[in-house]
């Protein structure tokens, strides 16, 4: 799985790209692979420096820390400034209403999605924001959570409207998100909506639409959040044991392509196949299965 995580065409920084580089980096560690850290080392070096970018609130935090340690003379201190500026400096297109990331792209430029959840949190709490973190997921789940629990893929802020689809994929980055930024009860609400659509550690990707297709990237995020959750680990495993069992010979995770915002029939012809937001958190989950299995 990690072989095939390092194979993937980053961009640096792109959605979902961070678990599996801190999947990769873990693996190494734990596996004693010392080339798969260089080969993140040396995948990541052009993004560390130079001007803001707009895609800067993508920036892994975790992901650097990680490097950071690992490898003490890579510099990382310029791109952590560049995600702190992005995140806590984003633009608010409607003064009362949560913050956007690309008001540089016009059909953007009024959108909050629930994809930034994995990053926008959990990167403020690791470069020492935790209030400001818990702040900002509450303002997204606010307007993206409905009363089932579940989450909409977006929301435009010009019109105060959810796009109302509860996508499998965005459930997961939101349940990383909220758990990230400490926000249980919102996270309690999701799982048990969850609960409700779990088809033996699997979900749809529309997971409460019984007609659209099982979607595995659902069961790795839940997996790599719930397995050391004492409420939500039982889920976990079956998440996990689901995903295990999809994997391809070559450790591949088969999962729809990248999403965007939109109506219901946007979500259900993807097409599928390894990407970083299956490889990085079922890779995740396993590591974490294999400490906890160790006498």
């Amino acid at each position: 799985m990690a072989g095939r995580a390092l194979a993937y065409p980053y961009v640096a920084w792109g959605f979902g790209e961070g678990m599996a580089l801190l999947g990769v980096l873990r693996a190494a560690e734990q596996l004693g692979q010392p080339t798969w850290i260089d080969a993140v080392a040396d995948l990541l070096a052009p993004s560390l420096a130079g001007p803001p970018r707009p895609t800067d609130h993508l920036i892994a935090v975790d992901v650097l820390v990680e490097l950071r340690r690992l490898r003490p003379a890579i510099a990382t201190d310029e791109a952590l400034r560049r995600f702190q500026a992005a995140v806590l400096g984003a633009s608010r297109p409607v003064a009362d209403r949560p913050p956007v990331h690309r008001p540089d792209l016009p059909h953007l430029a009024t959108m909050i999605w629930v994809d930034c959840l994995h990053t926008d949190g959990p990167g403020l709490v690791a470069t020492g924001h935790p209030a400001a973190a818990a702040a900002l997921v509450e303002e997204a789940a606010a307007v993206l959570q409905d009363a089932s629990g579940l989450f909409s893929h977006g929301y435009d802020t010009a019109t105060a409207a959810p796009n109302g689809v509860h996508w499998g994929r965005g459930q997961g980055w939101a349940l990383h998100g909220l758990l990230a930024a400490g926000l249980r009860p919102r996270a309690t609400q999701l799982l048990t909506a969850l609960a409700a659509h779990e088809q033996d550690g699997s979900w749809r990707t529309i997971v409460d639409d019984p007609a659209a297709p099982i979607e595995h990237s659902v069961s790795a995020l839940i997996a790599a959040d719930t397995l050391r959750d004492a409420d939500w680990a039982a889920m976990g495993r079956r998440a996990l044991d689901a995903a295990v069992a999809a994997l391809d010979a070559d450790g591949g995770l088969p999962v729809s392509s990248a999403t965007p915002v939109g109506p219901p029939a946007t979500y259900l012809d993807r097409q599928t196949g390894t990407y970083p937001w299956g490889q990085g958190p079922l890779l995740l989950a396993l590591l974490s299965a294999r400490q906890e299995e160790k006498p």
